[in-house]
């Protein structure tokens, strides 16, 4: 049982940091065939069956463990999807932060910062310059995609990398001229049918071995990076807890106790 315990715990090691992704666009804006401010969208070119709707169409190829992600995306405008994703990325200096693309009901969420509400939010980013603090920030977003089970929903990855060569208050009141390199990370926007966010996650480290923030994503990580790291755990490379750490030395016991049993 021990064995089995610490198999399922290892599965669920990986500590998950916390919170923002950031993107300085290029001078060239595109509109990404955007409906205007204001008009209705409907996220779906055409009329849907309860069937994909559902999900009961997931199956394909006579394997339970792949969905048909055409069938259950059939209908939905995914380059609309993709184009609105883009153009809140793209506002704001790249912070998502225009509150005209923000639904009254919107929530960010990250891996230990939120939920916040609309306003929660638009405080906490403007409070943060990161233009100013790496003037060759690099976001590298990509892999945009429509989620099959949540159709209004489009998630992307972030690298990114830059220099700090400028200050970010109240972190690093002057340039620290370290190099940043963020992990990968999963992040996604959710819409609701005139366009609007209504929800935001970002942060999400898919392999805390990339890069240089110790395995942090968003803003900890970037401050990690450049030797400004904030005094708490979230806040700092995932460490060991004693109480895995007996967990594990408990499983092993077992594992070898089984293993001279059998001999």
């Amino acid at each position: 049982l021990l064995l089995h315990m610490r198999v399922i715990t290892l599965l669920y090691a990986v500590a998950l940091p916390c919170a923002w992704s950031f993107f300085i666009p290029t001078p060239a804006q595109t509109s990404f065939g955007v409906p205007a401010r204001g008009r209705s969208l409907s996220l779906r070119s055409t009329e849907v069956t309860d069937e994909v709707a559902t999900g009961s169409a997931s199956v394909s190829n006579g394997s339970s463990i792949f969905i048909d992600e055409d069938a259950m995306l059939e209908g939905v405008d995914k380059e609309r999807l993709i184009g609105l994703a883009k153009r809140f990325l793209e506002s704001k200096g790249g912070f998502g932060a225009d509150a005209d693309l923000l639904s009254p009901n919107f929530r960010f969420v990250g891996p230990v910062v939120g939920p916040l509400g609309k306003e929660e939010f638009l405080t906490a980013i403007g409070s943060v310059d990161i233009k100013t603090a790496f003037p060759d920030f690099e976001a590298q977003f990509h892999n945009f995609a429509v989620d099959p089970f949540e159709s209004n929903r489009v998630w992307y990855i972030a690298r990114g990398k830059g220099t700090n060569s400028g200050p970010l208050p109240p972190f690093a009141p002057t340039a620290t001229n370290k190099v940043v390199v963020n992990p990968p990370q999963m992040n996604s926007l959710t819409f609701d049918n005139s366009g609007l966010v209504t929800k935001y996650t970002i942060g999400y480290v898919i392999d805390r071995e990339v890069g240089n923030t110790g395995g942090l994503g968003g803003l900890y990580g970037i401050l990690y990076a450049i030797g400004r790291g904030l005094p708490f755990p979230e806040a700092q490379p995932w460490q060991k807890s004693p109480q895995y750490a007996l967990f594990q030395g408990l499983g092993g016991l077992v594992q070898r106790l089984q293993g001279s049993s059998s001999k």
